[in-house]
């Protein structure tokens, strides 16, 4: 006997008390149904276009999202660097609008929307904390910059309350995956190590530009543990927008002032 099928259908619908259409919420606002990507626009020119287009190819293949609109994105997102000249560009995509419910049309046409904001002041080395909150793992998600970002905005919360310019954040089996905003990098003698990020962890442009560029020529990629990584010599954090950022202090141990790579410095705001 095949179990019966329960259909609801919305009736009303409202925003700040105010009704609307109730066909028409955006599933990125009901269920975080959707991903982003944020890249810098430094002379006219957004960087690393290219990666941040395959970005989010990837991930629209990964969660099945409909995105006809990628087909003239790269156009337009230089003909807008060109109108800005400098600043900072958030593409985010969502899989589109429903009434309600997990279930999705594979037909339905995904939302865009950009944002531009102006480049943020150039950052002081950072004085870092190992976080208490810790990361899900979730190998099928790791990599992505979905639009699930309660951890982070917990993080961020925790950062404020420890008074620390970042966090070192862990899944709950110990192992390192990033800082609350960027991927991470620590060395040990001549060798320089970033974590995996099979099962959870955002695997930012900046850091596969400095993984495929071999900006850092003696580079593993190794997880390790947060003891592991106060042994360090050295660590900064990079993202798309600030580039690279070296760490001062981590745990309340102070690093030297050893200059980073050129090609490294290179990538800093």
């Amino acid at each position: 006997m095949v179990p019966p099928i329960f259909v609801m259908t919305l009736i009303k619908q409202f925003f700040n008390t105010h009704p609307i259409n109730p066909d028409a919420l955006d599933r990125g606002l009901q269920f975080g149904d959707g991903h982003f990507t944020t890249l810098r626009i430094v002379n006219n020119v957004p960087e690393h276009l290219d990666a941040h287009i395959e970005r989010l190819v990837h991930a629209n293949d990964v969660l099945r999202i409909h995105y006809p609109a990628l087909t003239t994105l790269k156009a337009r997102l230089k003909t807008l660097a060109a109108e800005v000249g400098e600043g900072v560009c958030k593409v985010i995509i969502t899989r589109g609008n429903s009434a309600q419910g997990y279930g999705f049309d594979s037909r339905a046409e995904a939302n865009e929307y950009i944002q531009v904001s102006s480049l943020p002041t150039p950052q002081k080395p950072l004085d870092i904390e190992l976080a208490d909150f810790v990361l899900a793992q979730q190998p099928m998600l790791a990599g992505l910059k979905t639009l699930n970002r309660l951890e982070q905005v917990l993080l961020s919360a925790e950062k404020s309350k420890k008074g620390v310019d970042d966090l070192i954040v862990c899944t709950s089996d110990g192992t390192v995956i990033e800082a609350i905003q960027g991927n991470v990098f620590w060395r040990m003698g001549n060798q320089w190590f970033t974590p995996s990020l099979t099962t959870a962890g955002v695997n930012g442009v900046m850091r596969q530009y400095i993984i495929e560029s071999n900006a850092l020529a003696n580079l593993r990629v190794k997880d390790c543990t947060a003891t592991e990584l106060a042994c360090a010599e050295q660590i900064f954090i990079c993202n798309s927008v600030r580039g690279a950022v070296p760490v001062h202090s981590f745990n309340g141990k102070v690093f030297e002032k050893n200059p980073l790579p050129k090609k490294i410095q290179r990538l800093a705001l």
